[in-house]
């Protein structure tokens, strides 16, 4: 019998003697991408496919064994038993997240339960298209004017995608709506921890995992329980924390995409540090500076994009933070990195810079540099303020009280 070809095994034999550069350079992505998919490391999406079948003049060969290759996937992962992302869900219902919520207040059910219910919508394509569209205007204006511009457009967009995921007929249909709903759920969970409700955010990235499940998409559900982690350890959590980020990248493993895969690795880091254990600590930080170099491979996820050398410095300075009252050579090679991270920081992301600012201000003020520290936190203050973050508000009145 013969052997059965695979995607791989057919993109290397077509591209022979080309090198990986020149493919890239034709299909326009990167050269880490191709060979991440020659070598079986990443599953073939159909617009990727697409560009490689055009490139090297296939004839949809590419195409249709890529296609192929997701229907096997979506069988297999339909009749398999329920999986490590199950398991992960599960113990946070049974017994993290009761814990952790046990002391949820009245605000955070009426929060729950006073939700305006969106309008059902059926369409295609355009339809699509322009729920991701205003997505993405939403995460610009939070980026500009912070999480109280926006929270309650966000949470009535996120009520119409579930209202929508109902009335969805077809498997296909429901994979491609419950992926956005994990997206615009993770963002309503983002929103809901800038602005203070910590309790409330984690049951939303959660719900947000799920929908990540049901519609098949490794990477999001990975990103969404990287965020629940983080809460755990702002929480005081550390150990949760670690053991929560740990499930998501073992479950990750190397199918999530790298982007994804680095900046867990830079929130694992920050985990590591709470807990005062540099070695691993340091290790995470240079995986999440090794996997960056192959982020931008032409298919980094939306939610993802601003992963970038000044968001690794960022996590860098705060791991320092963490660690260097006990290492204090950490205070001088955090307080460099939140440097480069401030000068590279894009001015697009204003509520953000808050974060690095408190960040920057701690380590100067260790390493005695007093004067500018207050400046620095006075800035933080000011942003915090003005773009509504009671999350970087909280932590800049900490730095400038310290």
């Amino acid at each position: 019998m013969a052997e059965k070809v695979t995607f791989a095994a057919e993109l290397r034999r077509l591209r022979g003697e080309l090198t990986l550069r020149d493919l890239a350079r034709r299909a326009l992505c990167s050269k880490s991408l191709i060979s991440d998919l020659e070598h079986r490391r990443r599953s073939p999406t159909l617009p990727i496919a697409a560009a490689l079948d055009k490139a090297l003049g296939a004839d949809g060969t590419l195409v249709a064994l890529a296609e192929a290759q997701r229907n096997s996937s979506r069988v297999s992962a339909q009749a398999a038993p329920e999986g490590d992302a199950d398991d992960i869900l599960r113990e946070w219902d049974d017994v993290w997240r009761r814990d952790f919520l046990k002391n949820a207040g009245a605000a955070t059910a009426a929060l729950a339960t006073g939700l305006r219910p969106g309008t059902n919508a059926v369409g295609g394509r355009d339809l699509m298209d322009a729920h991701i569209a205003l997505r993405a205007a939403h995460g610009r204006l939070d980026n500009l004017r912070g999480a109280s511009a926006v929270y309650a457009q966000a949470i009535d967009h996120h009520q119409q995608i579930l209202s929508w995921l109902g009335t969805a007929t077809t498997t296909a249909e429901r994979q491609q709506i419950a992926a956005l709903a994990s997206d615009t759920g993770g963002f309503v969970g983002f929103l809901t921890y800038d602005l203070g409700m910590s309790e409330n955010a984690v049951t939303h990235f959660r719900d947000a995992a799920a929908h990540a499940r049901q519609a098949g998409d490794l990477s999001s559900c990975v990103y969404q329980v990287g965020q629940m982690s983080r809460i755990l350890t702002d929480q005081g959590h550390h150990r949760r924390a670690l053991a929560l980020a740990d499930g998501a990248l073992d479950l990750g493993g190397t199918a999530a995409h790298p982007a994804v895969r680095s900046w867990l690795h830079a929130v694992r880091a920050h985990h590591h540090a709470c807990l005062n254990e540099a070695r691993n600590a340091q290790t995470d930080l240079h995986t999440a500076w090794k996997l960056l170099e192959r982020a931008d491979d032409g298919e980094k996820p939306p939610y993802i994009g601003y992963l970038s050398e000044a968001e690794l410095n960022k996590w860098t300075g705060h791991a320092a933070v963490r660690l260097g009252p006990t290492t204090p050579a950490l205070f001088s090679a955090g307080k460099t990195a939140l440097d480069e991270a401030r000068a590279a920081w894009p001015t697009t992301i204003v509520r953000g810079s808050a974060e690095v600012l408190t960040a920057s201000a701690r380590l100067y003020a260790a390493c005695g540099d007093r004067d500018v520290a207050a400046e620095l936190a006075s800035r933080a203050v000011a942003i915090a303020t003005n773009t509504g973050s009671a999350r970087n508000l909280r932590a800049a009145l900490a730095a400038v009280n310290a």
